[in-house]
């Protein structure tokens, strides 16, 4: 795998070809046509191999999500400015798919469509709900220290960081949801609604017209 980015070039090793195949084997199969056969005929690895590790279809998704956001995460430092407005909307744009190109690297639709997909078995899964659960509280207190970080450095306007990072994140959220779920793109529309917000409601005159 290359250092910038999750699922481009070669895995360093079995558990990264795992994750990889996992996700291809989403796209290919969906959530109920997944299984572990399938995943280890994509890695081309024994079923054996997967049961080492993992003790089911379930552990296996749940280490696949924990993998997905420490991806995430190292994408995010890797493309950190120490600027609080850019670091924010790169922060937005990862989580609306917007890694970096590369060859091998999945489409930005197949990265949120699998989120989506993988997210909507936490309705009746209280495993999936806890581990969202817990995402979403990682990512509304690191949008929160972005917030606050351009509150102190005279960025952002004066707001409460919590509760503007849970509106953000609950928007979107939606963004996903609507993108994944829909025949038409709402996606450019609805960042420029993001957008719009920020300049409107969060950046401070000068930052905004900067």
């Amino acid at each position: 795998m290359t250092d910038a980015l999750p699922f481009a070039g070669e895995p360093e090793d079995s558990h990264e070809a795992i994750m990889r195949a996992t996700f291809c084997a989403l796209q290919e199969h969906g959530y109920a046509g997944l299984s572990i056969q399938r995943i280890a005929d994509e890695a081309d690895l024994s079923k054996s191999t997967f049961y080492h590790h993992f003790d089911g279809k379930e552990d296996l998704l749940l280490s696949f999500l924990e993998f997905t956001l420490e991806e995430f995460d190292r994408v995010f430092k890797l493309e950190s400015s120490g600027d609080p407005a850019k670091d924010l909307r790169t922060f937005f744009g990862l989580l609306l798919g917007d890694f970096p190109t590369a060859g091998g690297m999945p489409e930005q639709e197949d990265i949120l469509a699998t989120y989506v997909e993988l997210r909507a078995q936490a309705v009746r899964n209280p495993d999936f709900r806890a581990k969202f659960t817990e995402t979403d509280r990682e990512f509304t207190a690191r949008i929160a220290a972005l917030v606050e970080e351009g509150i102190e450095d005279g960025v952002f306007r004066d707001v409460d960081p919590e509760r503007t990072a849970q509106f953000l994140l609950t928007t979107l959220e939606g963004i996903t949801l609507q993108n994944a779920t829909r025949d038409d793109n709402p996606l450019p529309e609805l960042r420029t609604a993001i957008e719009s917000y920020m300049e409107s409601e969060l950046l401070v005159a000068d930052s905004a017209d900067s």
